[in-house]
């Protein structure tokens, strides 16, 4: 089920990603796999001026070794850390489901972020609950 536009799940431009019920239909309990994804994007994409900063720092480490080597250790250390509490929480999907997910929403956020009508909003919040739905057992 899509987000659409008017959707009364919508406030203030962030979804209420585990209410996937329409008013009058019976609601039901949706499992927190099912709502972080959602979550993650709205909340990093309106963080825009620092996430734009990190694109800013791994373009930088292109051309610095130094660099690269400092971000890559950080960033691995997160993605670890990430893949970990996936695990140890007993959420669906393994170490790879993690991964795709980071790579594929990473990418969503910065077509988000710097070509903002790429995607409509309504698009956003689709390609992510099929993501989810796709990645997820």
């Amino acid at each position: 089920m899509g987000v659409r536009a008017g959707d009364p799940r919508v406030e203030g431009g962030l979804v209420n990603w585990c209410d996937r019920t329409w008013p009058g239909e019976r609601r039901s309990w949706t499992p927190p796999s099912r709502c972080w994804p959602g979550k993650l994007v709205d909340r990093i994409s309106a963080f825009r001026s620092g996430y734009l900063a990190l694109l800013e720092l791994r373009l930088e480490a292109t051309r610095r070794p130094e660099l690269r080597a400092v971000l890559t250790k950080r960033i691995r250390a997160d993605i670890d850390a990430n893949v970990a509490h996936h695990q140890e929480s007993g959420l669906p999907g393994d170490s790879t489901t993690v991964l795709l997910l980071y790579l594929a929403l990473n990418w969503l956020i910065v077509e988000r972020l710097t070509l903002p009508d790429i995607f409509s909003e309504e698009e956003v919040h689709g390609l992510v609950e099929s993501a989810v739905d796709r990645m997820l057992p």
